[in-house]
């Protein structure tokens, strides 16, 4: 189980230490939130972080899925996503997935392509086809859906578990919490912590989140 800590651009050199000594294993850069967007500074923070001996996920994401207004996506994604790890891009934003999919060619990383919803866990075959189209694009697909039931939870753990290959399954809200380290059992490669703020529902501390991975995941 690998855990990232979503980060914006605000004391981001102080937090990428402070993640990398609690136990992080990667950091996302959350560009939509940053205060500057230019890829120079985009890349220089994204280079720090991994001089650090961090991972990095490279986000950009678009308003209709939680992010922000970008005009420059694109050009953020060209130029920064050669030298990350991963990058995440939304399956609605299908026009823009080849274009991520190729500069991440460059440097060797992988895409991440994301799924979500806040109202609630869609019924199970829009999951199982959400995944699949993830992996249609050559991704890693992440599935992130509000659940109002623990039987939410166990339904997106189920349905993710019989797909095979690396995903990202996450339930939000107070009552997915538990999936942000369960999934690892059901086969979700990444779950993603907080240091300081959520910035999305149901987030566990980064602090927490290494606890339990020592606590329920000791070779």
């Amino acid at each position: 189980m690998l855990i990232a800590v979503p980060l914006t651009d605000e004391g981001f050199r102080e937090k990428v230490k402070e993640a990398r000594e609690k136990g992080a294993d990667i950091v996302e850069l959350r560009v939509d939130l940053f205060s500057r967007r230019d890829p120079d500074h985009v890349l220089d923070l994204l280079m720090f972080a991994k001089e650090s001996g961090l991972k990095t996920i490279l986000t950009v994401r678009s308003p209709e899925e939680g992010g922000g207004e970008v005009e420059n996506r694109k050009e953020i994604y060209e130029k920064v996503a050669p030298y990350s790890d991963f990058a995440d891009v939304e399956l609605s934003s299908r026009n823009l997935i080849p274009y991520v999919r190729e500069a991440l060619s460059k440097g060797g990383g992988r895409l991440i392509v994301s799924f979500h919803d806040f109202e609630r866990t869609p019924p199970s075959w829009v999951i199982r086809e959400v995944l699949r189209e993830g992996f249609r694009y050559g991704g890693i697909p992440k599935v992130a859906v509000k659940a109002n039931s623990y039987g939410d939870v166990a339904r997106l753990l189920c349905v993710g578990s019989q797909e095979k290959g690396d995903k990202i399954l996450i339930a939000m809200g107070d009552l997915g919490r538990v999936s942000r380290v369960a999934g690892f059992v059901f086969g979700s490669l990444i779950t993603y912590a907080t240091l300081g703020r959520p910035l999305a529902p149901g987030q566990l501390g980064l602090e927490e989140t290494v606890k339990l991975r020592e606590l329920l995941y000791k070779p």
